[in-house]
């Protein structure tokens, strides 16, 4: 997929027409959270302080239909389960997405619930392990949502089959694209990939390991609000293996930290849906996948504020992780 550019908007643009789209009859306030996939807003209200979170949808990326289709499994998930997230809110006719123009731009938006909180990102050593187990006992949870609502199998979304995620027209962008890296590196890559490939087409897509997935599990996609995580930031939702949406936790983690995180997850998920010996053993195959995908997910990005996150290392540690993989599960190991 080629490089989506999408730019700021003023909000002097922006804040009139969302005002008349969610009906907002006092005087509000806008400003921009955070410029990433897409662009994010804090809305609040001069007069009743209330706050919101508007998000504008990059072009390009979903159909309108697919967009709310997301935002019907947010609004569904807060009505079947347990599970803390911000709520969609409808705009003045009803649906879950606004159509607006701006100078002249069709842009899509949805307006969220506002939590006051703080990412994982910001919480560091034991206290995270805790919070890592309570994402893995959430996550465990969203997944029996979805194999329990019989809707999830007809919502309008992608797909994150192989193809989409490190294919030549891959959604996230081409890992081979990535400029500077030691050729080595690119070929480790490379050959993980092929055995990535050949193992999942193995492993299947049955439904108890295939479904309607959040794919964006991250810790910056997580809020702490008390002791209580919100999963926010649905926007990459689709249809994938459910183990995938685990490895997204583990992203900024590598060796014996990431077997601790990866082991504290593991603990909270299987109280809630245990998993096959299988299943269990094919956790690696999803993990170096995450971390490859990112690569051309970086490749492919140039003013984005989350890539300004990842760590020079993150690169040689990632290419350490797929030739030890390619020793392990190769031709002559498989």
């Amino acid at each position: 997929m080629a490089e989506l550019q999408f730019s700021k908007i003023e909000t002097d643009k922006l804040l009139p027409v969302v005002r008349q789209c969610y009906g907002f009859r006092n005087t509000m306030q806008m400003r921009l959270l955070k410029y990433s996939e897409n662009l994010t807003y804090q809305i609040w209200d001069e007069i009743t302080a209330e706050k919101y979170v508007l998000r504008v949808f990059r072009s390009g990326y979903h159909q309108e239909d697919e967009m709310e289709g997301e935002l019907l499994w947010i609004h569904q998930i807060n009505q079947d389960t347990d599970i803390k997230t911000a709520d969609v809110l409808p705009g003045e006719k009803g649906s879950f997405v606004c159509s607006i123009q701006v100078e002249g731009q069709e842009l899509h938006c949805a307006l969220f619930q506002f939590i006051q909180g703080d990412t994982l990102r910001g919480i560091y050593g034991c206290r995270r392990q805790k919070y890592m187990k309570k994402l893995g006992e959430i996550t465990a949870k969203l997944h029996n949502q979805v194999i329990a609502w019989p809707q999830a199998k007809t919502l309008k979304r992608f797909t994150w089959d192989i193809d989409d995620l490190v294919g030549a027209d891959s959604r996230w962008g081409d890992f081979s694209l990535m400029k500077g890296l030691p050729e080595e590196y690119m070929d480790w890559y490379r050959q993980a990939v092929e055995i990535i490939r050949s193992r999942l087409e193995r492993f299947g897509r049955s439904s108890d390991r295939y479904g309607l997935i959040h794919d964006d599990i991250s810790i910056n996609n997580v809020l702490l609000k008390g002791e209580e995580l919100y999963l926010l930031d649905f926007d990459d939702c689709g249809f994938g293996w459910f183990l995938y949406d685990i490895p997204t936790m583990l992203l900024e983690y590598f060796d014996e930290h990431m077997s601790e995180a990866l082991s504290a997850v593991l603990k909270g998920y299987e109280t809630y849906r245990p998993l096959s010996q299988e299943e269990l053993a094919e956790l690696p195959t999803f993990i170096l996948l995450k971390k490859i995908v990112r690569i051309g997910w970086i490749a492919t990005r140039n003013d984005n504020d989350t890539v300004k996150q990842v760590h020079s290392d993150y690169y040689e540690k990632t290419a350490m992780l797929a030739k030890e993989y390619c020793e392990k599960y190769g031709e002559k190991n498989t």
